[in-house]
């Protein structure tokens, strides 16, 4: 069957483990861009996020290439991400697109009959042990993609030359897709930490420090929070990245042979107790905890980034603004839609790093 997935950061590496390997046709959506995005406004219902809408232009172009079967994780709880693929697939049949959504979530009742059906059309007749060998490798691709995603973010602001650290990313990534086994895995992230560590300037230190929290989508796909890393690092700023697909999926599938323990999790959780007892959805609660353990850790400073109209961050804002004024932690919270400009991004993003080294400087003062 030919297959795809809709893009999230560099999701893109464990494409050929989990299609093409096991017998599929890959078809890969286009990079996320304008297009993109006009595609899913126009199609989506207006008061759906932007997620919703750009997960959905990735489904149309893919589709557009020959795609006969979609990818889409599902969900339980007060967030509607376990309702994308719901809606995204009737506004794909209204359309008239002849197609098959394969939704993986953890099952209710009938879904387990759902969930046991897409399971074996993904299996495509391959072995079970070669199944679990397959997504197993996945895992670790994930992991080591998302081990150098984080140190790029600490040699961004430190490079010798502007750009040198995406540039060794890409090339990493790209050799990670393709990669067949562990030991390639391990030479991989060998060589890249050398590359990094030759464009990093060791006398660059004591920098400005920025938590990374909100949305899960919005803060690992470059494309949605319009380049926000890379806009920081360009300004000095090493981002300590909250949000993770390893933290995102770890505790969804609750299985110890891809995470020893959830430690993280019940620590944030911990965190953000006393402003939030309780699960709101999606990363509501996450993001307050995160805050607080910045905070905790010496950060300078917390960014949020949220979808327009995303009912969990909408929550965290506003607690956050408790949080903040609590610990004397100065928080940033950007709203992201099909109609967020570049040049008022860009201002308060600069306006807010120029508060942190002000702050900074007083206490050096002092």
């Amino acid at each position: 069957m030919k297959l795809a997935l809709p893009r999230l950061g560099n999701i893109e590496v464990i494409n050929n483990t989990i299609l093409t390997d096991m017998g599929h046709e890959l078809v890969e959506a286009p990079p996320n861009s304008k297009r993109t995005m006009d595609l899913g406004v126009k199609y989506s219902p207006e008061y759906c996020c932007l997620p919703l809408k750009i997960a959905l232009g990735n489904m149309i172009e893919a589709i557009d290439l020959g795609a006969e079967g979609l990818i889409m994780a599902g969900g339980w709880g007060p967030c509607r991400f376990g309702y994308y693929a719901q809606v995204q697939r009737d506004v794909l049949l209204d359309l008239g697109y002849n197609f098959r959504m394969l939704i993986f979530e953890l099952p209710r009742k009938e879904g387990i009959r759902t969930l046991w059906k897409n399971i074996n059309i993904l299996r495509n007749g391959k072995s079970w042990l070669y199944m679990v060998k397959q997504l197993r490798f996945a895992w670790q691709q994930i992991l080591l993609t998302e081990e150098l995603e984080n140190k790029v973010l600490q040699v961004r602001p430190r490079e010798k030359k502007k750009g040198a650290a995406s540039r060794i990313l890409l090339k990493s990534i790209r050799e990670i897709k393709q990669a067949k086994d562990i030991n390639t895995l391990e030479q991989i992230r060998k060589e890249t930490m050398e590359k990094f560590a030759e464009a990093t300037n060791p006398h660059m230190q004591n920098l400005i420090r920025v938590a990374l929290v909100g949305e899960f989508y919005v803060s690992l796909e470059p494309f949605v929070n319009h380049h926000l890393e890379e806009k920081l690092g360009y300004l000095g700023v090493e981002v300590v990245r909250k949000n993770s697909i390893e933290a995102w999926i770890a505790p969804i599938m609750k299985l110890h042979i891809f995470k020893e323990s959830f430690k993280e999790e019940k620590d944030i959780e911990q965190a953000a107790y006393q402003y939030l007892a309780h699960s709101v959805g999606g990363e509501g609660q996450t993001s307050v905890g995160n805050v607080v353990l910045a905070h905790q850790e010496g950060l300078d400073g917390a960014i949020q980034v949220v979808p327009f109209t995303c009912m969990p961050e909408i929550v965290a804002e506003t607690i956050l603004k408790k949080v903040s004024e609590d610990l004397d932690f100065p928080t940033l919270t950007l709203t992201y839609d099909e109609q967020t400009g570049e040049e008022g991004l860009n201002t308060r993003i600069e306006a807010f790093i120029d508060l942190l080294k002000m702050r900074r400087k007083r206490v050096n003062v002092s």
